[in-house]
């Protein structure tokens, strides 16, 4: 029995491009292990532990932000949002935390939608039990976004000023190749004015 060509030749580019996405986002589409921000603290972004290092960290065009207010009350929550800027991407993903001015997480994130997901602890991704609700991610359906919203909680007392912490990776396509670029972001809020 004699495959026809086209056969082979779907059957290679099938598996050229499985292998081209294995090391992007592909590799935790469901959401990176926990703690990747590059806060303090944390072990580095995705590009520190060689998951996503095709080049060194924000070194590409794309530009990661987040848009916080300036100031929070104490147990309320205020809406956030990460996103990408100026890219050329296909698929996209990133991970937050909140740290206060003594390097200690504070506040719990809450997701809006079904593309971002707090990351429970004791699972896969290694989050301890003390630090449940104190990191947020994308999920397999966020990858496809380039913008996530989601509120965070503010604690009863911090010391303040209280920085988000986030990194973000953008996978790429060029020469035939998928590329990931990680940029890293943060925002600083404080508490305001409380009482006359």
């Amino acid at each position: 029995m004699k495959i026809p060509r086209n056969t082979i030749v779907c059957f290679v580019f099938s598996i050229t491009t499985s292998l081209l996405f294995a090391n992007t986002l592909g590799a935790w589409p469901e959401g990176p292990p926990a703690y990747r921000t590059g806060a303090i603290g944390d072990k580095g972004t995705c590009h520190a532990d060689e998951c996503h290092n095709s080049y060194s960290l924000n070194s590409g065009n794309a530009k990661l932000s987040i848009i916080a207010p300036p100031i929070y009350s104490a147990g309320k929550s205020v809406k956030i949002e990460v996103s990408f800027s100026n890219t050329q991407g296909i698929a996209y993903g990133f991970e937050m935390t909140a740290v206060d001015a003594n390097g200690k997480r504070v506040g719990k994130f809450k997701k809006i939608g079904n593309t971002t997901q707090v990351i429970p602890p004791n699972d896969y991704r290694g989050l301890k039990k003390e630090d449940k609700g104190k990191y947020i991610e994308h999920t397999s359906k966020g990858i496809k976004k380039k913008q996530w919203r989601f509120k965070w909680v503010a604690p009863r007392s911090a010391a303040d000023p209280i920085t988000f912490y986030a990194a973000g990776v953008e996978a790429i396509v060029g020469d035939s190749l998928v590329k990931d670029y990680v940029y890293s972001a943060t925002a600083n809020i404080v508490a305001g004015a409380s009482g006359p």
